[in-house]
């Protein structure tokens, strides 16, 4: 296209680019734009906007709720070309396209971390993560990606470059690639501590959910939870001699304190752990076994559907019962998580021909959170995966809000317009076989 920015549009390209990490939907974009910086951006909005083309904004491909999956007679704009980045004092200012896992190397020589980690930090993209609004590991000290956003740069759907800071960043955290294209930011780093990890085995789910709430008075930064199947998955249990078999597990994550204190918390929590029954065991890579959970889950069977509800903190026992009632009675379930915050990713492990199962334990699982005060998407986004829920869980008024800002800030709705649900209709495309995408992607 003599527009002057890269543009690919062979079957290969276009095959590659119809998914996203779900693999649940597929739609081939007619091709797809690889901008080098902001400008080129404008360019390419500018294109769409005279054709009428929609946009899709795509960083690493790495989501896993169908919000990178193009428009039917769309383009996808990859951010991939834009990762040149720099640590400046105590932030990192990177364009959208840079790794989080290579800011997050850069960082550390200088003293610094990025605060949220999500599992995904080596493959994932810093523009996706604060479009997705991600958490991570040590969310329950240091929040989620909007928490630290210090300036952020948007080329409007007019294509207009503009920057926001302070409270008006927000809106575009989380809003996947819906009222904008995040082409730059500047994240607040936090100062690199000493940190000590612990992993506790329980003999109960429900000695484990009560040890979780009771750790946060040390204010730790990372309080992970994990099932017994996943737990299995990890190897947790592999050369340490578990007095009986473990229904679940406990990591927590400490700091040095500003004292530079750290082994008087660890003699204090693992004491309170015995009052619940939990046994300390050793792993010194559990955080690498935690990182790669996701990806080894394939190994129990060939599909997976990955969902990120939020619970109260009260409500987490009777979710985790719902989640092995449906384990025991209906397809394969896994929980783990940030239980710190509530977020818990429920993981429904399925071969061929169990897919309409999987798609009603799903619904079965939303309409359970829903009901029960939570959320449906802590850190992945909604996409195209759970957008027929928004309106349960929000209500009407509050969707046809998102709806009215939307139409504000993208006159032309081009901006990834079947991640928002119109009155009309709910997504743009309707899943295609699991099975059946799989097994394209392996041609």
């Amino acid at each position: 296209m003599m527009i002057g920015v890269e543009f690919l549009d062979s079957e290969d390209v276009r095959e590659v680019y119809s998914q996203d990490a779900s693999r649940w939907y597929k739609v081939k974009p007619l091709g797809v734009f690889f901008p080098k910086n902001e400008e080129e951006v404008v360019k390419c909005v500018e294109f769409c906007v005279k054709r009428g083309i929609p946009i899709t904004p795509r960083g690493g491909g790495s989501g896993l709720s169908g919000g990178a999956v193009p428009e039917k007679n769309g383009i996808v704009l990859s951010t991939e070309k834009m990762k040149s980045f720099s640590i400046e004092n105590s932030f990192a200012i990177a364009y959208a396209g840079a790794i989080t896992g290579e800011i997050e190397k850069e960082a550390k020589k200088l003293g610094y971390t990025v605060p949220f980690q999500p599992s995904s930090l080596n493959f994932s993209t810093i523009g996706g993560n604060i479009a997705t609004d991600c958490a991570g590991l040590r969310s329950v000290k240091y929040g989620s990606a909007r928490d630290h956003i210090e300036e952020i740069q948007i080329v409007t759907p007019t294509g207009k470059i503009i920057k926001f800071n302070g409270s008006l960043s927000m809106i575009f955290s989380g809003s996947e690639g819906t009222l904008g294209i995040i082409t730059k930011v500047k994240i607040r780093l936090s100062k690199l501590k000493k940190r000590k990890t612990l992993v506790f085995s329980f003999r109960s789910v429900k000695d484990a959910i009560g040890f979780s709430k009771e750790v946060r008075r040390f204010n730790p930064s990372a309080i992970e939870f994990v099932d017994e199947k996943s737990g299995e998955v990890m190897k947790i249990d592999e050369n340490n001699k578990t007095p009986k078999k473990s229904k679940s597990y406990i990591i927590v994550e400490i700091e040095e304190d500003e004292q530079g204190y750290i082994d008087f918390s660890e003699q204090e929590i693992s004491i309170m752990a015995k009052s619940f029954s939990g046994e300390k065991i050793d792993i010194p890579d559990v955080w690498e076994r935690r990182k790669k959970l996701g990806p080894a889950l394939s190994k129990i069977k060939p599909f997976k559907m990955n969902e990120d509800v939020v619970l109260p903190l009260s409500k987490i026992e009777s979710f985790l019962e719902f989640a092995e009632d449906i384990d025991k009675k209906r397809i394969s379930c896994l929980v783990f998580g940030h239980i710190g915050v509530g977020i818990l990713h429920t993981n429904f492990m399925f071969g061929g021909g169990e897919e309409k199962e999987a798609e009603k334990a799903k619904s079965d699982l939303f309409n359970f959170v829903i009901e029960n005060g939570g959320a449906i998407t802590g850190e992945h986004g909604t996409g195209l995966e759970k957008i027929n829920f928004l309106e349960k869980e929000l209500g009407k008024n509050t969707l046809e809000f998102m709806r009215e800002l939307k139409s504000k800030l993208d006159p032309h709705n081009i901006m990834n317009p079947s991640k928002i649900p119109t009155p009309k209709r709910g997504c743009i495309d309707t899943p295609i076989s699991l099975t059946k995408t799989q097994y394209n992607t392996k041609k």
